[in-house]
């Protein structure tokens, strides 16, 4: 079933299925309780782990939610997501992505799940066990002890993400952090997080691309840059004796210099584990936390612009819930491509995502799609997952040429569909030659 899904990139049971008896088959799937979300999840993240060994790997964490209102009627025991009244789901991936390349090794966790309660009036005195915001700690937490061979592990995650408690536990695991920071602390010395950095001297200037997003086109954007050592200390508030009164860090902001008077000013704040002594530093931690844009994607291709998640029309929760965490492990592969397409995918191999057999069907596709210069030619290794990655770009529309804009999640949605069609009617005509040449002997 989940072959079924990656090949398919659909969430909906008429896409997956082809006769009424398979699309029978797929509903009593993930109404089945033998099946879980932790089997389909721990599966994934064990070939994840093989890719990560020997890597300096980023965890990046989000949540996003899956909203169902549209099809209410036809649903039943969901929760509430964001606003509170809509019927849906969450789901937090933990993307295990190269900080070197970039290249997306795979998902190395997930939490999926329903919002059934609304917050008690002592919320924010609670533990931090019995939140919701426990997500935070859990699934990296999960995710590094499944990453225990990578050379190194760094949690990235944004601004939900900025709590005492996973700053105080995570490290205690082995895991370093960078996570953008909402609040301004206090600091053990009295002094406040955001007045300590305002008061240090700019080390220096980046300039960057900032990518497009939806409702903000993409622009160039010059930073200043500061950092300083930096020790927060406990909140009083829901206070756990298992953590320290104070927590030392490493703060890094970088603030816009000049932005367009119609624009948000970047001004990103970074508290990490990770020793910042030099300018140098600072910046590799801007670069580590632009690499979070990859969740980003993800999220993209999992809803409505890829696998259409939200389109579902499984009825009952728990069955969406196993197809949510399905449909996480389909898009990874999707992620996988976009960020092997040049020459991060040069050091890996197109058997992370595709079978022998269809790796032999790409041999044969990719001289049809090659044009008569050396521009329209594959220039990447064969085999490799650059090499498989230009073959499904171009079955999505893009024309091959470099002047081009790269091809991102949704290129590679319709790629990937085009290509498993054909290399299922590829299949089908093999084994019928089979059966003649045996038929003839």
């Amino acid at each position: 079933m989940l072959g079924r899904i990656c090949a398919r990139l659909s969430a909906t049971m008429r896409q997956l299925a082809d006769t009424r008896a398979e699309k029978v088959g797929c509903t009593r799937f993930f109404r089945n309780d033998s099946v879980t979300v932790e089997e389909i999840v721990q599966t994934a993240a064990a070939r994840t782990a093989q890719a990560a060994a020997g890597r300096d790997v980023l965890l990046i964490e989000d949540t996003s939610e899956v909203n169902y209102q549209s099809k209410v009627a036809r649903k039943r025991k969901l929760g509430r997501v964001g606003n509170g009244t809509d019927a849906g789901l969450f789901v937090h991936p933990v993307l295990a992505v190269d900080a070197g390349d970039g290249s997306v090794l795979g998902l190395a966790g997930a939490l999926v799940w329903r919002r059934t309660k609304a917050k008690q009036a002592d919320y924010q005195s609670q533990p931090i066990e019995t939140k919701e915001s426990y997500r935070w700690i859990a699934a990296p937490k999960t995710a590094q002890a499944v990453m225990a061979a990578a050379s190194r592990v760094t949690v990235i995650a944004d601004r939900e993400a900025d709590i005492y408690e996973l700053f105080a536990r995570l490290p205690a695991e082995g895991a370093d952090m960078l996570v953008r920071a909402t609040h301004d602390r206090a600091l053990a010395d009295k002094g406040r997080l955001f007045a300590e950095i305002a008061a240090r001297d700019e080390a220096g200037r980046l300039d960057f691309e900032m990518p497009a997003r939806p409702g903000r086109p993409a622009r160039h954007v010059t930073l200043a840059v500061r950092f300083a050592p930096v020790t927060l200390a406990q909140p009083r508030r829901g206070a756990s004796s298992q953590d320290p009164e104070s927590v030392a860090l490493h703060l890094v902001e970088v603030r816009e210099i000049d932005p367009p008077s119609t624009k948000e000013a970047v001004l990103w704040r970074l508290l990490t584990t990770h020793a910042i002594a030099s300018f140098a530093d600072a910046a590799h931690m801007v670069d580590l936390y632009r690499r979070r844009w990859s969740i980003e994607q993800l999220f993209r291709t999992l809803k409505s612009q890829g696998i259409d998640l939200e389109e579902s029309l499984l009825a009952d929760g728990d069955a969406l819930e196993r197809l949510a965490a399905a449909s996480l492990v389909a898009a990874t592969k999707v992620m996988q491509l976009v960020q092997g397409r040049d020459e991060a995918g040069h050091n890996l191999q197109a058997a992370r995502v595709f079978d022998p057999a269809e790796i032999a069907f790409l041999r044969a596709l990719i001289p049809t799609l090659e044009g008569k210069t050396a521009k329209q030619k594959n220039s990447h290794p064969p085999d490799t997952l650059a090499w498989a990655a230009w073959c499904i770009a171009r079955l999505g529309g893009w024309t091959g040429y470099s002047t081009e804009r790269p091809p991102g999640p949704i290129t590679f949605v319709h790629g990937l569909k085009q290509f498993h069609a054909m290399a299922r009617g590829f299949a089908i005509a093999t084994n019928q030659k089979s059966k003649k040449d045996v038929c003839a002997r």
